[in-house]
């Protein structure tokens, strides 16, 4: 692996944390009317979408298979990243059985696209800069 693409995830993966955390920080805050620190699982779910979404960008793929693409992606890593968790540790991360249009309580229509949305604030606002950089 050459050095610009190890250097362009070490960076997505940390830009990934960060924003992730803020955003799960500042939204479970709100919702529990508390300080709440996100679980280290959830932020590392983050990094590892960054890395995901810049791999992808690195192949410049036209708009409509890169907006699908910017679904799935962060849906399958919350996916499997819940049930693996719930399954091998039997812990649930969160819960999203009370909203509609959910699967097993894991991932649900309401934050996947919340997700989908970041990713493409994400994809084509940040992974841009990150180019110029190399």
């Amino acid at each position: 692996m050459d050095s610009p693409m190890l250097l362009k995830i070490i960076l997505s993966f940390s830009i990934g944390v960060l924003i992730g955390f803020i955003l799960e920080f500042s939204y479970r805050s709100v919702e529990a009317k508390r300080l709440v620190r996100p679980k280290i699982i959830n932020v590392q779910m983050y990094g590892l979408t960054g890395i995901l979404l810049a791999l992808i960008y690195s192949f410049k793929i036209s708009l409509m298979p890169t907006l699908v693409i910017l679904y799935i992606i962060p849906v399958l890593v919350e996916f499997i990243t819940g049930y693996t968790h719930l399954r091998i540790k039997g812990i649930r991360l969160w819960d999203y059985s009370k909203e509609r249009f959910n699967f097993l309580g894991i991932i649900c229509l309401r934050f996947s696209l919340a997700w989908f949305i970041i990713s493409g604030f994400y994809y084509y606002l940040v992974l841009p800069k990150l180019e110029i950089m190399q």
